[in-house]
């Protein structure tokens, strides 16, 4: 049973809108898809040559400031939360 080149036709044709129109569809998501790793490099770049202009054991020392200064606020935090929770526990005298 072989089909008439007019349905072959008709077929591609078809086939060919249907493929426009997913194009036409993701279009707009790619050209922002693009974007996003070049702005990645772009950022990565720049954070490097900041951190180049930074001596190694000055940029070590931040560090450790910062995770002091964290391990301190979580401490306060956890000690708050406990003292709350021990006052709500107790029955009113």
């Amino acid at each position: 049973m072989a089909r008439s080149p007019a349905e072959i036709q008709a077929d591609m044709a078809f086939t060919r809108r249907v493929i426009e129109r997913q194009l036409d569809a993701l279009t707009p998501h790619v050209s922002r898809a693009w974007r996003r790793p070049g702005l990645m490099v772009a950022g990565g770049l720049a954070l490097g040559f900041a951190l180049s202009r930074v001596p190694l054991l000055r940029l070590a020392g931040t560090g450790a400031r910062v995770v002091q200064a964290g391990l301190a606020i979580a401490g306060t935090a956890a000690a708050v939360d406990h003292f709350l929770s021990t006052r709500r526990s107790r029955p009113a005298a």
